[in-house]
């Protein structure tokens, strides 16, 4: 297996174009504007010195090359029909081995088509399927639209297996399909975030809510800032203020509290290696990178029930049900015994290689051998 190629097919990418790494340049020292992600489906590709593919790139180029003319009829026949034609070559991905298809809500149905597609034309090739949104955020969709929940459900049939990266909503996935349905952690960039770990003494008194307010459960998580204000008053809170999304910070009122301009990861971690404390209440069942962030840099972080959060701290780990007195006692404890705090710290960093590029190449490979 170790000489098989490997491919990640995503709806679209950063510039449109194919993304391969190289060592001077793995995805994480990327342009992750212009380029690729520093954390999502790219560790994928770095980590099995793939390439980064984009459906769309196969549509109307530049992975195929199409004509002025053809991009032109392309785009009238979606247009008309709502779909993309489906005679664009896959002759590119014929060297390929293993490719790891993304699932998305937008255009899941182009997505679905490529892969029935793939699937035919080359039956030997391993497509390990994966969704990019959180498990409770589709949920949230298939109960508006039964028809969300059919075209996921397409979508893994097509697929040789599928993977989630929530071990807990292994059983809630599999129950929609007859797909094998396996749980594998995401890559992390372990090696690089590491560098940027500080011990606790070095750390300032900030309480940071963590996530966006769009999100219900996040505001939870400014309330229980604000309780752990009122007892730790030398602390002050600090929110991001996220473009594209709007900020609410009602739940703050009252607090002493400052708003952070949105940060690319890599300087978010230099940021996040300061603060005392991490509060996020997200309960959409994501992977987690919050919490992988915080256990990279020594910090330690409270709430949510994302992958992450369970295996790196799961004494801090809660629920939707949790109550905000509940949470507040968790904060209160490593607020005041640093003894605790470093126990904590410890243990996340301890876990965190478990993540690594390597580890997670071999786990990749592992799984796709069994497909073979």
């Amino acid at each position: 297996m170790k000489d098989m190629r490997f491919a990640v097919i995503e709806y679209t990418t950063k510039n449109g174009r194919i993304w391969k790494p190289t060592p001077e340049r793995p995805n994480y020292l990327a342009d992750p504007q212009k380029e690729i992600d520093p954390t999502s489906f790219a560790c994928y590709t770095t980590a099995l010195n793939g390439e980064h593919i984009p459906l769309v790139g196969m549509i109307l180029g530049p992975v195929n090359k199409r004509t002025s003319l053809g991009k032109y009829v392309y785009r009238i026949i979606k247009k008309a029909t709502g779909s993309w034609p489906q005679w664009y070559s896959l002759d590119y991905l014929k060297p390929f081995d293993i490719l790891l298809v993304v699932h998305q809500l937008s255009n899941a149905h182009e997505i679905t088509a490529f892969t029935k597609r793939l699937k035919q034309e080359y039956p030997a090739k391993i497509i390990i399927g994966v969704p990019t949104q959180p498990f409770g955020i589709l949920k949230q969709e298939w109960d508006k639209n039964s028809e969300t929940l059919s075209e996921i459900q397409r979508f893994m049939h097509e697929c040789s297996v599928f993977v989630t990266v929530v071990k807990d909503t292994k059983a809630e996935w599999q129950s929609l399909t007859k797909t094998d349905v396996v749980y594998l952690p995401q890559p992390y960039p372990v090696d690089y975030a590491v560098k940027y770990f500080t011990p606790l003494e070095q750390k300032e008194k900030t309480i940071f809510v963590a996530g966006v307010t769009e999100r219900d459960n996040i505001r939870k998580g400014q309330l229980v800032a604000v309780a752990l204000q009122k007892q730790f008053p030398e602390y002050t809170i600090e929110v991001t203020d996220t473009p594209g999304l709007k900020l609410d910070t009602s739940s703050l009122t009252g607090s002493r509290f400052k708003i952070r301009p949105f940060q690319e990861w890599r300087e978010h971690l230099q940021y996040l290696k300061k603060v005392k404390l991490v509060i996020n209440t997200d309960y959409t069942l994501t992977r987690g990178r919050v919490q992988v962030d915080c256990a990279a840099v020594g910090t330690v972080s409270v709430g949510a029930d994302s992958d992450g959060q369970i295996d790196l701290f799961p004494g801090l780990s809660s629920s939707p049900q949790s109550s905000i007195a509940e949470l507040v006692a968790q904060g209160r404890e490593v607020l005041k015994n640093d003894d605790l705090y470093r126990q904590y710290s410890k243990k996340a960093f301890e876990r965190l290689p478990f993540y690594n590029y390597e580890l997670s190449g071999q786990r990749l490979l592992k799984l796709a051998s069994q497909y073979a």
